[in-house]
């Protein structure tokens, strides 16, 4: 049995195609009336592949933007004689509704964020009555900061392309490999508790094969999900920190 194929992951935190495409502009620093269609194309896929590496269950609705960014890829490279007409169709059928959707995704999606913002400031606040006692202790999902899935996904195919790179992933396996789950999560506790805070990458430079790469990070979305680690980002779309939960020094 592939060893990958026992672990199922399912991700809530991903809102939709246009979330991971508004997150692929954004990573690559361009206005999003400037996209470029095949490029976008491209990473989508790429991040597609992941997924499907990771054994995360991919919604119909992302492979429905796939097929959709091939057709909108094709308009711009066949001429237009030979570009599929699409303009009856329901949906996204050229470049500038594209654009058109996830401007109004991107407006959508910032209003959400500034009402859960001044929820949050609102949260405990008081207008009269008497004078409460309130105990206050740290949230921890606030001190990990804007790190999203596409994130850790990010960081990850960084990992993959740097073993890539390094040559490091057998080119033929004799004996089967035996990589469980319980031993990259304890691999992983046990590591940051001797290192404390430290790179995301770090956590994969013990063993570059490509299938305990991917076992070590469904460790870590595993460890995620049992709030056992948390994240920090020092910029957005920046470097990646991780650290055992619960060594977070309070600030006074």
């Amino acid at each position: 049995m592939n060893q990958t194929g026992e672990y199922k992951v399912k991700l809530d935190l991903f809102e939709g195609p246009l979330d991971l495409l508004l997150y692929l502009v954004q990573k690559s620093e361009v206005d999003i009336v400037d996209i470029s269609v095949a490029e976008i194309s491209k990473q989508y896929l790429e991040y597609l592949d992941i997924m499907r590496d990771l054994n995360i269950n991919i919604a119909s609705e992302y492979l429905s933007m796939a097929a959709t960014l091939v057709r909108l890829k094709a308009q711009e490279i066949l001429p237009d004689t030979e570009a599929e007409v699409l303009e009856d169709e329901e949906g996204i059928y050229n470049r500038e509704l594209l654009i058109e959707k996830l401007l109004e995704y991107k407006t959508y999606k910032e209003a959400a964020g500034s009402l859960r913002k001044h929820e949050a400031e609102q949260y405990g606040s008081f207008t009269r009555g008497k004078h409460e006692d309130v105990e206050v202790t740290l949230d921890d999902e606030a001190y990990v900061g804007n790190v999203s899935m596409f994130d850790l996904i990010t960081a990850f195919r960084r990992v993959l392309q740097k073993a890539h790179d390094a040559g490091d992933e057998p080119v033929q396996v004799v004996e089967r490999e035996n990589i469980r789950l319980d031993d990259r999560l304890e691999h992983v506790l046990g590591y940051l508790e001797d290192k404390g805070e430290i790179p995301f990458e770090d956590l994969f430079k013990d063993d570059f094969r490509k299938l305990v790469l991917i076992v070590t990070f469904m460790a870590i979305l595993e460890l995620v999900k049992m709030r056992k680690i948390i994240f920090r980002q020092e910029s957005d779309l920046g470097k990646l920190f991780v650290k055992r939960r619960g060594n977070i020094i309070e600030k006074e």
